[in-house]
């Protein structure tokens, strides 16, 4: 299993089976921690776009930050799912009139990961369900913060104000707030950031 919480719920359906926690492992890059000056904070999600991934809650939270009039980006990479394809995402964008805030690339792999993880600033992974996510352990590994929600593996791993930011699922309004919080305050961002990839390096 990959996490203690799973473990237990496969013990429970299965109380003879000899059940291991394996945690997903990444390999630590340069701790080199992001001291940028620029104005716009760059999110990052790295994931399938299906409902339960959260991809349409991001969206509504991204509508919230920019009504609020912070400035910030938001790069969505990861193949077509249950919340929509190129042409269905990016009604959604349009929709929420967050042109020029959000895009999606679809898919991403290898050196194109590893340049969008280096070129952003806090990584968002706002799930309904899931395990723990390769990808929040790449961006611990990127020294970069992370905002997920309090589902599966991810909030027993991630200290919430120490390696980034814990909120409920299917919360755009607390999402939104969150990810306000480190839009607006580099010093922290580097902190959690420095925070994670200690965590992921150890």
């Amino acid at each position: 299993a990959l996490s203690e919480g799973w473990r237990e719920k496969l013990q429970r359906l299965a109380p003879d089976a000899h059940v291991t926690v394996i945690e997903n492992a990444v390999e630590g890059t340069s701790n080199e921690s992001r001291r940028s000056t620029r104005s716009v904070c760059r999110f990052l999600t790295l994931a399938r776009m299906d409902v339960w991934k959260g991809i349409d809650d991001l969206l509504d939270a991204c509508a919230i930050l920019k009504r609020r009039g912070l400035p910030f980006e938001l790069t969505l990479a990861g193949p077509a799912g249950s919340a929509g394809d190129a042409t269905i995402i990016d009604r959604k964008i349009a929709d929420r009139t967050l042109d020029g805030f959000v895009r999606y690339i679809g898919p991403a792999f290898g050196e194109a990961k590893a340049r969008l993880l280096a070129d952003s600033d806090v990584y968002v992974q706002p799930s309904h369900q899931e395990g723990m996510p390769l990808s929040v352990l790449e961006a611990f590994a990127h020294s970069l913060p992370v905002i997920v929600t309090c589902v599966g593996a991810m909030a027993q791993v991630v200290d919430h104000e120490v390696q980034g930011l814990v909120v409920p699922a299917k919360n755009p309004a607390a999402l939104a707030c969150a990810m306000g919080v480190l839009a607006i305050d580099p010093p922290r961002r580097i902190a959690m950031g420095d925070a994670g990839h200690r965590l992921a390096t150890t």
